[in-house]
């Protein structure tokens, strides 16, 4: 409509524009079959000429059946061909994989935009296979086939190792497996398989290998165990590995401190070794001999005629006092204590004094001395020093420059970001002189 008019009263302070909802934003609507727009074509969905709804021409179908009832009304049945499916123009597949539709048109326009789209499975989801890789060289749409390979160590059980891309949108069954099995046992030293047929083969996750320890050996068992088992077990693991395991050395427990010095053995404390217990220096005792049980042979026993006394530890030698509750008598135990707060008694290395001690040091702390059948002390008073204790706060998130040593365990690992949660060290209330607070822990990735 053109509406002309002069009037000096009416002035124009904007213009709306309206148009139907139903024309499509992407293309004019007065576009023909194989006329282009910006790149696009034109030629899957026609349009109608002024409220006229033309044919749908559509490719890849089986059947188009259009009846029109007037100019401006139109229904189309659309099917499309094996292995197509209706897509919406903006990719979307609708629902169920749906190659049938019923399109309606009014007044030139058509109240669904849709195109038969070659069928697509997708990649394979890992859970279709367990532990298998999957291989789709020539793609993923329909009638396209994947092959199946096991990650290792699992091995692939079944003859037919491919999957095809079917109509209903899904990977056909998988005809074979993945299975984890471990191969044969591993050979450990110092023990004897079993059952040597284990050997051959691969062996189910769960199944369980029995070794027998070499006469000499036993198990080594976790920290806690009790007891010198020498039948050792190992599993089959979920991940195909078998599990950790192995046979030591006997040993025998060291003789009590009390008989510091007063025995020699020809080779020390380990199998068939034999120490001797001297009383004195004019008489020499039955030799004690260390079993494959780990146990000695007969119990090691002070002389009866041993009599005497150790001399009371100096007082606060390299600032260390002792209590002797039990006196000075052979067999006697004395408790140190450091006189400086704050401090624990230690033996140190040979050669090293409390301002050469590196932080890579780990002196041993003194519990208790005893005295000995030789009426010495053992350790010896002259070699316990004092050292700084350790704060009680390890692996709080905060570097304490104190416990940044092997003493103390290097503060739990918060004196380095490899070992921390949030990977940034925080100093508590240091400056950190020196390398305080640097990362010395050697077992750290920054060290490494």
């Amino acid at each position: 409509m053109l509406l002309n008019f002069s009037s000096p009263l009416v002035g124009i302070s904007a213009v709306a524009l309206r148009t139907s909802s139903q024309t499509s934003s992407s293309a004019p609507s007065n576009c023909i079959p194989e006329q282009n727009y910006e790149g696009k074509s034109c030629a899957q969905r026609p349009c109608g000429e002024q409220g006229r709804c033309a044919p749908l021409l559509l490719d890849h179908t089986d059947m188009v059946n259009c009846t029109s009832s007037s100019p401006g009304h139109m229904e189309c049945a659309i099917t499309c061909q094996r292995g197509y499916v209706l897509q919406t123009s903006s990719g979307q597949y609708l629902r169920n994989m749906q190659k049938e539709i019923l399109l309606t048109c009014s007044s030139g326009h058509w109240d669904k935009d849709v195109i038969c789209k070659r069928l697509d499975c997708g990649v394979p989801d890992s859970s279709l296979v367990n532990y298998a890789n999957f291989s789709c060289l020539e793609g993923t749409d329909f009638l396209k086939q994947c092959s199946i390979s096991c990650v290792p160590p699992a091995k692939l059980q079944g003859l037919n190792p491919w999957l095809t891309c079917l109509e209903d949108g899904l990977w056909s069954l998988p005809e074979v497996y993945c299975k984890l099995e471990c191969e044969a046992p591993p050979v450990i030293p110092n023990a004897n398989l079993l059952l040597p047929h284990f050997l051959e083969g691969n062996h189910d996750v769960g199944t369980i290998c029995k070794y027998e320890c070499k006469p000499g050996y036993y198990v080594k068992e976790t920290s806690g165990s009790q007891g010198k088992n020498k039948f050792l077990k190992i599993q089959c693991l979920d991940d195909g590995s078998w599990e950790q395991g192995s046979c030591v050395p006997v040993v025998c427990e060291p003789p009590p401190p009390v008989f510091e010095g007063m025995y020699e053995c020809t080779d020390g404390f380990k199998l068939d070794s034999q120490c001797v217990l001297n009383c004195n220096q004019e008489t020499e005792g039955i030799p004690i001999l260390c079993t494959k049980e780990g146990l000695w042979t007969q119990e090691f026993k002070l002389c009866e005629n041993l009599q005497g006394e150790c001399p009371p530890p100096t007082s606060e030698l390299n600032s260390v006092e002792y209590k002797c509750g039990q006196g000075y008598g052979i067999g006697a135990v004395c408790s140190p204590s450091c006189v400086i707060p704050s401090s624990d008694p230690v033996i140190l290395p040979e050669n090293v004094t409390t301002d050469t001690l590196e932080h890579w040091m780990e002196p041993v702390k003194v519990q208790s001395i005893v005295c000995t059948g030789r009426r010495q002390w053992h350790p010896d008073p002259s070699l316990v020093h004092c050292i700084q204790s350790c704060e009680p706060f390890q692996a709080d998130g905060w570097c304490d420059t104190i416990n940044n040593r092997a003493y103390c365990n290097y503060d739990g690992g918060d004196c380095c970001s490899s070992t921390l949660s949030s990977k940034k060290v925080i100093p508590f209330a240091a400056d950190c002189d020196l390398d305080e607070c640097t990362c010395r822990d050697p077992k750290a990735e920054e060290n490494q």
